[in-house]
């Protein structure tokens, strides 16, 4: 998870790179509707216009010289310090520059690199007075619900217009806790999805997954159907020599959690959005068995399951792989024969919609502690490039995405991201993988494998429930 978070800090965050998101329209409104009242003819009954009161200046903050600091555990923060500098990070200069003006201020960006050790730092300064930032890159699991309800970070939505179309449903569903918002981010994350071989589609007969999507018919029996024709002995030997499914980033256990997801099932989650164990519900019990139906009836999924999957991908021998959006560069340039395509992972019958779900979302919070907490939202979101990121990273999308159908799916999962939240559960990972693995190698029922780790999995809720209070 260190690794992945760290490597994924580094390309969401716009801070670094104008990274992984899209879409978007945060074009302000003109004054047309003006224009064109203004130039109607006057009507003899007209009643003379009411007096309209000026607009109150906004109040000028002085920090008298002041730093402001930010957080983070990744280098390469500062755009001011990087040696080659792309067009996001000359456009964020400029805005350090009007900011540090605007508020007599200093900007400093603070890295603290044990990833591990990150919050305990933060929740130490913080309560020594002094935080190590006034505003932090946090894990959302991280956030919520632990550092929310022990009041180290305070919400912003008194300091953020947040029906401004500039801030992305991202931004709005993963960092928002209880009714209230607490994160910042201009970018949504690498979105997880489902990379093909176009190329053996083709050579297989196979009907290609993006004409599916694009139709709405990538559904989970499409998808199964798919995969099973896939999955293919082809020099006669009494062996699969080609899978269906290659196998995932984060082997089965992240497949399982999309599968869930997407037949909008859930593992911390009851139908309120409360806390409380769900794993057991009917959504979720449905994907589960689909995923052991896949490995054990139609043994579509490789086996045994790899330890690096896309190698096997890139080896040719399957024609899918569940991986994030980051991964693409490297697969193209071990597969420079082969054309790829990515999708959604398919809808399963409780769903309508395509949505790409990650537990890897990390944002931008205003530490509570901080002596400039009130104004430090306001810097932040300044500072953040918004609708000129997503546009240069959409502009990169076109340069590195091999073909125009790839292109549309990542900019259509740019908008359709949704949270894991389960990772802020104690052990929830490693208890969902024995879910995984009870259902797949261990040829156990859906039920009688959530069953057995039920009573643990709500113990360590209560556990994290309590020490956040």
């Amino acid at each position: 998870m260190k690794g992945l978070s760290m490597l994924l800090a580094a390309m969401l965050f716009v801070f670094v790179i104008a990274g992984c998101s899209g879409g978007g329209n945060g074009e302000s409104g003109s004054n047309e509707s003006n224009k064109a009242a203004q130039q109607e003819p006057a009507q003899e009954t007209a009643k003379e216009p009411e007096k309209q009161e000026p607009a109150a200046e906004e109040k000028k903050i002085d920090l008298g010289g002041d730093t402001i600091k930010i957080g983070v555990w990744y280098d390469d923060a500062d755009p001011r310090l990087l040696k080659e500098k792309g067009p996001a990070d000359e456009e964020q200069i400029k805005l350090i520059d009007e900011v540090e003006k605007k508020y007599n201020t200093k900007i400093e960006f603070v890295k603290f690199g044990d990833y591990n050790k990150y919050v305990e730092n933060f929740t130490t300064t913080s309560l020594s007075g002094e935080p190590f930032a006034d505003i932090v890159l946090l894990e959302l699991f991280w956030a919520f619900p632990t550092l929310v309800n022990k009041d180290f970070i305070q919400p912003i939505d008194d300091k953020l217009d947040l029906n401004d179309p500039k801030y992305i449903d991202w931004m709005k569903k993963g960092g928002s806790f209880k009714g209230k918002q607490y994160g910042m981010t201009d970018s949504a994350p690498s979105p997880y999805g489902l990379f093909y071989n176009k190329t053996l589609v083709k050579k297989l007969g196979l009907e290609d997954p993006y004409e599916l999507q694009q139709k709405g018919e990538w559904t989970w029996e499409k998808f199964r159907d798919f995969a099973k024709k896939a999955t293919k002995d082809t020099n006669g030997d009494g062996k699969t020599d080609i899978f269906g499914i290659a196998g995932a980033y984060g082997k089965t256990n992240y497949f399982t959690e999309q599968m869930v997801y997407s037949n909008k099932g859930s593992v911390d989650k009851d139908a309120e959005g409360n806390i409380k164990f769900s794993l057991d519900g009917e959504n979720a019990i449905e994907a589960l068995q689909f995923v052991s139906d896949l490995y054990n009836k139609d043994k579509s999924i490789m086996q045994p399951v790899p330890e690096d999957a896309s190698k096997e991908f890139v080896a040719g021998k399957g024609v899918m792989y569940g991986g994030f959006s980051w991964e693409l560069g490297g697969l193209l340039d071990n597969m420079k024969n082969q054309e790829l395509g990515y999708v959604f992972f398919p809808k399963g019958p409780k769903s309508d919609k395509y949505v790409s779900y990650t537990p890897f979302g990390n944002m931008f919070m205003v530490a509570k502690y901080s002596k400039h907490a009130d104004v430090a939202a306001k810097i932040m979101d300044e500072i953040s490039l918004h609708d000129t990121g997503r546009k240069l990273a959409q502009q990169s999308w076109q340069n590195s995405y091999p073909n125009k159908e790839s292109l549309d799916t990542r900019k259509q999962m740019a908008d359709s991201i949704d949270y894991i939240s389960y990772y802020a559960i104690p052990d929830g990972g490693k208890l969902f993988e024995n879910v995984v693995k009870d259902i797949t190698t261990g040829k156990i029922s859906p039920a009688t494998a959530v069953d057995k780790v039920k009573p643990q999995f709500e113990a360590n809720i209560n556990k994290l429930l309590q020490d956040s209070k």
